[in-house]
């Protein structure tokens, strides 16, 4: 978050110089409004990652986090992840608004997927409906980061 704001400052000052400067070419405009498009998309990734914390879930949901084995991922191409993805789109649609994928983490020979459910047994129906291995599925207690330290 503060390098989120520190570049939010450093953006705005260059556009604070730039307005204050008209001898500055046509190109400045254009380079202020893509960084300002950068910021505005740190800014939706940033608070999008923010909003989803266990502890805030409603009485009957909760977070968890499914390992799912499967060899030589890391080398799966832009393609096979896509189609990964889509299937698992497409069951999700089916089962229903109760389970919810928020995202994974892909390492050479597993994946980490973080999802919202009622209960274990709705993740492990989906990771069965979809082909998917659910190595172990985790309830997910709270979330720390850097800024847990401050």
């Amino acid at each position: 978050m503060k390098t989120l704001k520190t570049l939010t400052i450093v953006i705005m000052t260059l556009t604070f110089t730039n307005c204050a400067d008209n001898t500055k070419e046509n190109n400045d405009g254009a380079l202020v409004a893509e960084l300002q498009s950068q910021i505005e998309k740190l800014e939706a990734d940033n608070a999008a990652l923010a909003m989803v914390r266990p502890e805030d879930l409603a009485e009957n949901m909760n977070m968890y986090v499914i390992e799912r084995e499967i060899p030589a991922l890391g080398d799966w191409s832009a393609e096979d992840l896509k189609g990964a993805s889509q299937t698992s789109c497409g069951v999700l649609k089916e089962m229903g608004s109760d389970i919810q994928w928020l995202h994974s983490y892909v390492t050479g020979d597993k994946m980490y997927c973080v999802y919202l459910a009622p209960n274990v047994e709705m993740v492990r129906e989906h990771a069965k409906k979809g082909g998917f291995p659910a190595n172990a599925v985790n309830n997910v207690v709270t979330i720390i980061s850097p800024e847990t330290a401050e």
